[in-house]
């Protein structure tokens, strides 16, 4: 496998969590049932864990050996990369462009749900103030693309051993 495998896999992933995003926009996920889209995001935490282990297990049968560790977390890193940057080039667009007011309605969500369960009016006022803070433009870029690669990372390092452990069967 080289880096333009690696490009591939990566742009597939980010395009299949960007049309996850989709759907759960047409869904209504993020605009009439937003309690409901607070779990279905986490779907798109399996795409990753698809396209990296095919990727790592195409590596693998490919060299005939367990794959090696350093190889492997070279190809589930740039991967998550590439799935990063695309995706969170998308997310940016989405929210910019495509559903900007989802941010909103979602801490306002939030706040009511503090209201019902007797938060005092300082509990929300922090809390609305660090929901501003964390969902700036810049801020959801910087942690998008951060917790997306770091999500990479983390599945690679949990699928090499598994790999191993199958070859050797």
């Amino acid at each position: 496998m080289n880096r333009r495998s690696e490009l591939l896999y990566g742009t597939v992933c980010g395009l299949f969590m960007s049309g996850w995003t989709l759907a759960e926009f047409a869904l209504g996920f993020h605009t009439t049932s937003i309690e409901a889209g607070r779990y279905t995001g986490f779907v798109s935490f399996l795409f990753p864990v698809v396209f990296i282990g095919t990727a790592l297990h195409d590596r693998q049968k490919a060299a005939g050996s367990p794959l090696p560790w350093l190889e492997g977390i070279t190809t589930g890193f740039r991967i998550a990369f590439f799935a990063a940057l695309f995706f969170t080039v998308f997310m940016t667009f989405y929210t910019l462009i495509i559903n900007p007011g989802w941010l909103d309605a979602t801490a306002d969500w939030q706040r009511r749900e503090f209201i019902r369960s007797g938060a005092t009016d300082d509990e929300i006022g922090r809390f609305m103030e660090q929901q501003r803070q964390v969902n700036g433009p810049m801020a959801r870029f910087i942690m998008g693309f951060i917790g997306a690669t770091g999500l990479g990372v983390l599945v690679t390092l949990i699928e090499i051993p598994l790999l191993r452990l199958m070859a050797r069967r």
